[in-house]
């Protein structure tokens, strides 16, 4: 994949504790969006999870962002962990994001289940229900259990268009292993700490208490380079928030793209070809 077709962003942006890390002081909350899209093209807005917007928090992101600010949005409790009546809560997301879908900044909608939500053929259903209900909105799916990574649920999830949300978690039993691949036109990985400690046991600290070091950030900024397949873009989010972790390495690995697509850009201008990634 090119490095010009990879966007580097992280789960959210309003922390408090990204003040003094990310945000000046001197930026007030209410402008922290205008602050985060002058310096990343995407992010996920994952206060949906917790509670459905209104149609003017919607609005204000689509007017306070720049033309080529890009979002995914998360699918709220009601549809990913309740699973009682997705039907309401999918039509009232969907219904308030159309600012967002009106102006190209809508790539997409997250479903992130719950590591509970394993494998069956009655939650392969209800995956397929949601796809429906998204209708001509991609929607990308986020599993914490093992029991979904198989061959024919990667083929039914192409065959219905639906995104694989590839994720870096620790390699504890039953979760999944990072693999990168796709079952649709773009790769998005999400990268939520190596925290093992943690991960089961929040009485022992933050899940996502986590800070990729140059080395693991490097190996996933290659794996995006090299991945061969022919996709229209990819998206990398940071979503180890816990002090500001995830904007530093954002960061950091959005910086390493950028120095990367420049050295691409330069070779083909001075050899007339681009050398590969090797």
């Amino acid at each position: 994949m090119k490095a010009e077709n990879i966007e580097i962003g992280t789960s959210g942006w309003r922390f408090d504790d990204w003040a003094g890390v990310f945000y000046p002081f001197r930026v007030s909350k209410d402008r922290w969006l205008e602050y985060y899209s002058a310096r990343f093209n995407v992010g996920e807005l994952n206060s949906t999870y917790y509670r459905l917007p209104s149609a003017t928090t919607i609005n204000a992101i689509e007017k306070r962002t720049p033309d080529h600010f890009r979002i995914f949005v998360k699918l709220h409790a009601d549809a990913t962990h309740e699973r009682k009546d997705p039907d309401s809560s999918v039509n009232s997301l969907l219904s308030s994001l159309k600012p967002l879908r009106d102006s190209g900044r809508l790539l997409g909608v997250l479903a992130q289940f719950p590591a509970s939500f394993k494998y069956s053929g009655e939650n392969l259903r209800y995956l397929l229900h949601l796809r429906a209900l998204t209708n001509e909105i991609r929607l990308c799916a986020e599993f914490r259990d093992r029991s979904w990574d198989s061959d024919s649920t990667r083929g039914i999830m192409r065959s219905e268009n639906i995104t694989w949300v590839v994720p870096d978690e620790p390699q504890l039993p039953n979760l999944l292993t990072p693999e990168l691949f796709t079952t649709s036109d773009i790769i998005y990985v999400r990268l939520h700490g190596r925290n093992a400690r943690n991960w089961y046991h929040p009485e022992a600290g933050d899940r996502y208490d986590y800070d990729y070091s140059q080395e693991e950030m490097t190996e996933w900024g290659k794996r995006l380079i090299d991945f061969k397949e022919e996709i229209s873009g990819g998206y990398l989010f940071f979503n180890n928030c816990h002090l500001g972790q995830a904007v530093k390495n954002a960061t950091w690995l959005f910086q390493w793209i950028r120095d990367r697509r420049k050295k691409d850009d330069k070779e083909t201008e001075k050899n007339d070809f681009t050398l590969s990634s090797d």
